[in-house]
């Protein structure tokens, strides 16, 4: 059963992710935790070159029409070509990992000199989990910014900090807003689901690292 669903939302990290490496026009890309391939689609109709790292067996199968290459491993232990990638995708993967440091060392050592990093974090410090910790309460959760399988949480300037001694300049850095499509799937494309939306973004604008649900971070190797 597939665990994950495509945003259309184009404030998601999904769509500003894609944009970006659209925008952006350089390859080999590298996708690291693919998931299912999301990505790759989004980017089928281009001409650039993607090749993914995917630990989990069904989903590196199921994505592998979207990719040249997919390495069904970990990213700690995939034999990746050194120098190689001009642009490295992390979406939601470095939370994950037990020392996302070292994960970052290594995608810096098969990047080549000027490539670009696009990485997403979830924000700790979003109102719902600023509330909650002013009850007493940190639960873990199936999804979200208290995922039970986050091992690191970040706010904007702690991610920054963390790549910065990992070997990485941080360009850019925009907020997501909360996925309200999984929310309320049965709302999507009504009235009142367009309205949230609209409230949202307009809210992102406002206090990005407030109602920010994630971070998309552009980086580069520090000279």
């Amino acid at each position: 059963m597939l665990h994950y669903r495509l945003h259309r939302d184009p404030k998601s990290s999904h769509q500003q992710i894609s944009t970006l490496v659209q925008r952006l026009g350089r390859s080999p890309i590298l996708d690291v935790g693919a998931a299912q391939g999301f990505l790759g689609q989004l980017l089928s109709n281009t001409s650039l070159t993607i090749d993914a790292v995917e630990p989990n067996p069904y989903w590196a199968e199921h994505a592998q029409p979207f990719y040249r290459q997919v390495f069904a491993s970990s990213i700690e232990e995939a034999n990746l070509p050194d120098a190689t990638y001009r642009v490295i995708v992390c979406a939601d993967v470095l939370e994950h990992t037990v020392d996302p440091e070292s994960v970052v060392e290594q995608l810096r050592r098969v990047a080549t000199d000027d490539a670009l990093f696009i990485i997403s974090l979830p924000n700790v410090a979003h109102l719902a989990v600023r509330l909650m910790l002013l009850f007493g309460r940190f639960p873990q959760m199936e999804r979200g910014i208290l995922d039970r399988t986050h091992l690191h949480f970040y706010t904007l300037d702690t991610a920054t900090d963390m790549l910065r001694r990992a070997g990485l300049e941080v360009v850019r850095a925009r907020p997501t807003g909360v996925p309200l499509d999984e929310l309320w799937r049965e709302g999507e494309g009504n009235l009142l689901f367009n309205t949230l939306m609209r409230l949202q973004h307009f809210a992102l604008l406002l206090a990005p690292r407030l109602f920010g649900f994630q971070w998309v971070i552009v980086a580069k190797k520090r000279t």
